[in-house]
């Protein structure tokens, strides 16, 4: 383009711009790049990048910075749905956690009143000192409830007071005005739904406007009167599923116990086992911030694990460390061979085994404590409670082949 033509049409855009006043601006790049990690490394990844970090060697990508929070996008709305007690709660406390580690303003409204202290904050390092809350009973007069249209208007107004991550738990406990001042027996057909339907877009655009995070956790119901299809839905209308940037259905595995959950020994308990976690699934259904997370042999989308923990208490601390250290660069991969520190096996699972047979979890942990400290990174709150012996060990690697070597 030659120049004169490049300079008329700057001009004729910044015409337009005048015309236009502040309704538009030139360049359409997002306002915001900044993400709230859930602390599960293979998830931010997948809804970052659209894919699972498995065998990617990280030193080699140029657009995937381990300073940089990789997660839940700002300016958004998220929404998490799934049955009961898959861990929608649990992973919105980690959301929570890792929000005020990066220093920013949190509001939990807990429609359901089923907040738990001890999960949020022994288990998942949430500070309740520090976090704002709601149970939708007015603090100065007990006697006054919020309904519905009152929580949509707070949120709004919590975003533009600074509150940088507000959760919803949950939205169908959410009670409209009209519900609220009548009767049970008054039937009111899809009211929440026609509710979200005429406030979710004004929630959503000032929850962009000031570059938070709205976090609603969704239920689960089953469509009456449906005999093809899915039979299932989670409630709220449409207005839901067509704002959110992110989806995630959250599910509790199958199978058998002995494969859902993590016990330890405890002899001061019945049968000598004590639960302290419990296995589920996440499908990005919806990822609005980078292509769909599929199998590529049939097109269903796939399931990334996440554990679900009830004590402080972390037994599978080797592959919370294998994870991090990926996250970090200091584990890394080339043809499926992962390696840290001169220590080479080929295979995750093989990988993982070897550190405990080893003795070299207590110095992976020790390195990526002192990592995250010179780097400023934020740790997941296992590895903020987690305690390592700094004495150095020496273990021989495991080649391609299977062979021991020095």
């Amino acid at each position: 383009m030659a120049k004169s033509d490049k300079n008329r049409k700057d001009k004729d855009e910044e015409i337009i711009l005048g015309h236009l006043g502040g309704f538009a601006r030139k360049g359409a790049k997002a306002r915001s790049t900044l993400s709230v990690p859930t602390g599960h490394f293979d998830l931010d990844f997948a809804i970052h990048y659209g894919e699972l970090p498995g065998k990617i060697d990280l030193t080699k990508r140029e657009d995937y910075d381990p300073k940089k929070p990789i997660g839940l996008p700002m300016g958004r709305m998220v929404e998490l749905f799934g049955p009961p007690a898959g861990g929608k709660s649990s992973l919105a406390y980690r959301l929570v956690f890792h929000a005020q580690q990066m220093n920013l303003p949190c509001l939990w409204i807990d429609t359901e009143h089923s907040f738990d202290e001890r999960l949020a904050g022994v288990v998942n390092g949430v500070d309740i000192d520090r976090l704002l809350y709601s149970e939708l009973f007015d603090v100065e007069n007990p006697d006054k409830s919020y309904t519905a249209e009152d929580v949509f208007d707070n949120v709004i107004r919590a975003v533009e007071a600074g509150v940088k991550l507000v959760v919803v738990d949950s939205l169908p406990s959410l009670i409209p005005k009209d519900r609220m001042e009548k009767d049970a027996e008054k039937v009111i057909v899809a009211r929440l739904a026609r509710l979200g339907s005429d406030y979710i877009p004004k929630v959503v655009h000032f929850v962009a406007k000031n570059d938070a995070l709205l976090v609603v956790i969704n239920q689960i119901r089953t469509k009456p009167g449906i005999m093809f299809g899915p039979t299932e839905d989670s409630p709220g209308g449409w207005a839901i599923k067509h704002n959110s940037s992110v989806r995630l259905c959250i599910t509790q595995r199958g199978g058998t116990k002995e494969e859902n959950y993590l016990f330890i020994e405890d002899d001061e308990v019945d049968g000598g086992r004590r639960l302290v976690a419990k296995n589920s699934y996440v499908q990005i259904v919806k990822n609005r911030m980078s292509k769909p997370l599929l199998d590529h042999r049939n097109g269903k989308h796939v399931s990334v694990d996440i554990p679900i923990y009830y004590e402080p208490y972390f037994p599978n601390m080797e592959e919370i460390l294998f994870n991090m250290g990926r996250k970090m660069k200091l584990v890394k991969v080339r043809t499926g061979v992962y390696s840290w520190d001169g220590h080479k096996v080929e295979g995750k699972e093989a990988f993982i085994e070897y550190l405990k047979e080893n003795s070299l979890v207590d110095e992976l942990g020790c390195t990526i404590l002192e990592a995250a400290k010179e780097q400023g990174m934020a740790l997941p709150p296992e590895l903020l409670k987690a305690k390592f012996n700094t004495k150095k060990t020496k273990a021989k690697s495991i080649g391609k082949d299977g062979d021991k070597t020095p």
